[in-house]
């Protein structure tokens, strides 16, 4: 990495890559990002962003976060395979012959048991191809210190998404719907002020109910469940589940998916009904959640957006304006991709990536991630805290 790298006007520029791989085991999304200035002053400019099948591998990846016993060759294999996956997905982004300064990876997430957490990828098929530093294995250093590890976004996404004056919520509708609460950037000690929490199974569950009585691997632009009607009392059973999930604050992960309640419902409905009020469900129970902070906006964010029912059904509930992440400039479907190359930034620039108040970690919150470095290629100079802050 070039510590010297400099703009005309004499500010740090940066060309880096974040890449995302969810619980929903839809794909890899990457975004290629040039980042101005260093720690959370940085600004972030998108390039280019591209999302990926996961090909032959998903099959194994889901057996794996099945708890589906494994031999050690077959994780090695599959941690190997993902990482090449991810370094041929980052060369559609890159001219041939660029050079970038760094790369965040996030890895498949195969178990989430606090402290007990698992994001499965093999870096090195990534800085060799690369020749860069790779940053990965994000989530270690909070759980040694006694956090959850997760939700591990809320400071990337003060970084993208902060306003002087509106307080925002982003949703995440992913595989699990998490939720970041951002003060306004003019409040005082605004780190301070950032929430974050698992609010409940999401995709998951869509996807889940979609493979079973669909025969498909997720529910096309929430079409079955737009055409359905919702079963009021069965909403209410799925929206006290969903509820109950994140009622002792604990990050969500392996366990969570309500798979017992998808195979006990799947034949109580008809398809496009189930689907009907598997959306209300879930809707309900996130826009409960954001409208106890009365937020000025709500940002919805993640794959879950395609689901068209899923966003129109979020949007009637919710009591502040709901917009796309896209009409902020950041789409949708890359904003995990952009929050790990913030990430990535941070660690490199000696700021803790996890927020005490928001994973329980202890405080000073850790420096974070894990390097990968290529032949030949000094480490990167950290900063403190202290100086990026």
């Amino acid at each position: 990495m070039d510590d010297l790298d400099m703009s005309s006007t004499g500010t740090r520029q940066r060309l880096v890559v974040g890449a995302m791989t969810g619980t929903s085991m839809d794909g890899i999304d990457v975004a290629s990002v040039r980042i101005i200035g260093c720690g959370l002053g940085v600004e972030v400019q998108l390039i280019q962003h591209v999302s990926v099948g996961l090909g032959s591998l998903s099959a194994d990846l889901r057996r794996a976060a099945e708890q589906t016993p494994m031999t050690a060759e077959e994780f090695s294999r599959l941690a190997l395979g993902l990482g090449k996956l991810h370094a041929a997905a980052i060369a559609d982004l890159i001219e041939p012959g660029e050079a970038i300064d760094l790369i965040t990876v996030h890895g498949q997430t195969i178990v989430h048991q606090p402290p007990v957490s698992w994001q499965l990828i093999n870096p090195t098929p990534i800085a060799r191809r690369f020749a860069c530093p790779v940053m990965y294995d994000l989530r270690q250093a909070d759980l040694a210190a006694g956090g959850q590890g997760a939700p591990i976004t809320p400071l990337a996404d003060w970084v993208l998404y902060r306003h002087a004056e509106h307080r925002r919520v982003i949703v995440n509708l992913g595989g699990f719907c998490n939720v970041t609460v951002l003060p306004t950037a003019a409040s005082i000690d605004p780190l301070e002020h950032i929430e974050g929490f698992d609010v409940c199974a999401c995709n998951h569950v869509l996807d889940g109910v979609a493979r079973k009585v669909l025969d498909q691997p997720f529910d096309t632009d929430g079409r079955a469940a737009g055409a359905g009607k919702s079963n009021a009392e069965l909403t209410l059973q799925l929206q006290g589940l969903l509820t109950d999930q994140s009622a002792d604050g604990r990050s969500l992960g392996t366990g969570d998916e309500l798979s017992s309640w998808i195979e006990t419902q799947s034949a109580s409905l008809s398809p496009n009904d189930l689907l009907a009020t598997v959306v209300g469900a879930i809707a309900g129970t996130i826009a409960g959640r954001v409208n106890t902070f009365e937020p000025d906006e709500v940002v919805l964010a993640g794959g879950g957006v395609m689901n068209r029912a899923l966003v129109m059904r979020i949007k009637s509930i919710c009591e502040a304006p709901v917009k796309m992440s896209d009409e902020l400039g950041i789409p949708a479907a890359a904003r995990e991709a952009l929050a790990m190359a913030v990430l990535g930034v941070l660690c490199a620039d000696g700021i803790p990536i996890t927020l005490p108040q928001i994973t329980g970690c202890s405080i000073p919150a850790p420096l974070s991630g894990r390097w990968c470095m290529p032949p030949g290629t000094a480490a990167p100079v950290v900063g403190t805290s202290e100086q990026n802050r």
